[in-house]
């Protein structure tokens, strides 16, 4: 049996923050994210992510502090849901989730954001941040740990939000989290 923790992982502005609330309100779950961590220590040093990003690609000493955190919360704790792109691959024992997007949705979604770290002067300056943080996250996870993130089999359950609200996300995750336990 599963622990009851739910792992959200998925697209940059697939909705996993917007999702994750929902489903923490739908399963009384604490929510806890990766992105927050990350955005906080690119925050603290005076870069953006992606420029946090580029230098993980150089010093694994972020992604040690992010992955070890994750562990030990898997192996600690239970009733969490972790908004993380790799959480999937360190707490096997989760229910595992993804969320897609199409990639200019996703621009728009990042763009109107207004994450005060991540301020673009348009759109087309959103989709390219985001498929260059892409590119540089499928590299480095790759290398770093032999896992592909966009493969869909590593996942129990996977969404494309393009078109459905926060809300249908968070639904069809709970519905389909609570159908895996019986």
């Amino acid at each position: 049996m599963k622990k009851a923790i739910i792992t959200l992982s998925g697209d940059i502005g697939s909705g996993k923050s917007a999702t994750g609330k929902l489903l923490a309100a739908l399963t009384g779950f604490e929510l806890l994210s990766t992105g927050s961590i990350q955005r906080s220590i690119a925050t603290s040093l005076g870069i953006t992510t992606l420029e946090l990003n580029q230098r993980s690609a150089k010093d694994r000493a972020v992604d040690d502090q992010i992955d070890q955190r994750t562990i030990e919360l898997g192996n600690t704790r239970d009733r969490f849901i972790m908004d993380s792109r790799l959480a999937w691959h360190f707490i096997p024992e989760a229910f595992k989730v993804f969320l897609s997007v199409s990639p200019h949705i996703a621009a728009a979604r990042v763009f109107n954001a207004g994450r005060a770290e991540e301020k673009h002067s348009s759109l087309e300056a959103a989709l390219e941040n985001n498929l260059s943080r892409q590119k540089l996250e499928q590299e480095r996870f790759g290398s770093l740990y032999g896992v592909e993130l966009r493969n869909h089999n590593n996942y129990d359950l996977v969404v494309d939000t393009s078109n459905i609200t926060p809300e249908e996300v968070a639904q069809r995750i709970f519905d389909a989290y609570r159908a895996s336990r019986r």
